[in-house]
């Protein structure tokens, strides 16, 4: 294969795994059935790495994995997230109809921000902290190369690709909602939801209607939400990042 293919080729694998849902998962994972709500951290056992509902989501084989740890931190039990040039997440298979349920609301707690961190720059673009929500959807309506793209992610990966992803992302200097294509596949869109580092050190409350912000981002309603994951990297700014992540609820009303 010349150098030129081998590389394309492995751009649209990358491509494939970074979009929620068709990630690569540990063997040793329990297999479970899709449940219609997110499995809470504050339930957990301490010191448990992830619920058996988590799956950890392995972006490559060549990228550090980020640790993930039930703790109890500022009196509340949450996930800590600690990625020292590493780049892996928590994913989790859900079945729920965001018509019913369109209010996704969660907390998160950022150290500091990455230096030289910026998402709208391929190469630099690490987040301390995202929030990941992928859809189900008519997979005819995917255009040539996304066709193509997803054939690639079910030989690879064994998993059939979302047919999109909102990605929700803390940012060094984006304006908060402010939308942009994931460096890695246009089906997958990243939403601002903080920017700059006035914030950090502190426990941020965030409440996202999802199919307002699909529709803003597709041109479309959802289909059904297949995952949802959580993501803390830093492995393209070669830097470290610790942050904390409470209950992830997709909920009629906040």
């Amino acid at each position: 294969m010349k150098t030129g293919n081998a590389l394309s080729l492995a751009s649209v694998i990358f491509a494939c795994l970074i979009v929620g849902g068709c990630s690569s998962v540990s063997k040793t994972v329990v297999d479970v059935s899709k449940s219609s709500r997110v499995a809470p951290f504050s339930t957990l056992q301490l010191g448990e790495p992830h619920p058996l509902s988590w799956q950890p989501w392995i972006i490559s084989r060549f990228n550090r994995r980020t640790d993930y740890r039930v703790v109890e931190f500022e009196g509340q039990r949450v996930l800590m997230a600690h990625s020292d040039k590493a780049a892996s997440g928590l994913l989790q298979d859900v079945a729920i109809d965001p018509t019913e349920s369109p209010n996704l609301s969660w907390r998160w707690h950022v150290k500091q921000i990455l230096p030289g961190a910026d998402l709208n720059r391929r190469g630099s673009d690490d987040s301390p902290v995202r929030v990941i929500v992928s859809f189900d959807g008519d997979h005819d309506k995917l255009d040539v190369e996304d066709r193509a793209t997803a054939r690639l992610v079910k030989l690879f990966s064994g998993r059939d690709m979302p047919y999109a992803t909102l990605m929700y992302v803390w940012d060094n200097k984006l304006p908060v909602g402010t939308m942009l294509d994931n460096a890695h596949s246009g089906r997958a869109k990243m939403i601002v939801v903080e920017s700059g580092g006035s914030r950090t050190g502190q426990w941020l409350n965030f409440t996202r209607n999802v199919v307002n912000d699909f529709k803003r981002a597709f041109g479309e309603y959802p289909g059904r939400v297949i995952s949802v994951g959580v993501m803390t990297d830093s492995n393209t700014t070669e830097s470290e990042a610790i942050a904390h992540y409470g209950d992830i609820v997709l909920q009629e009303r906040p």
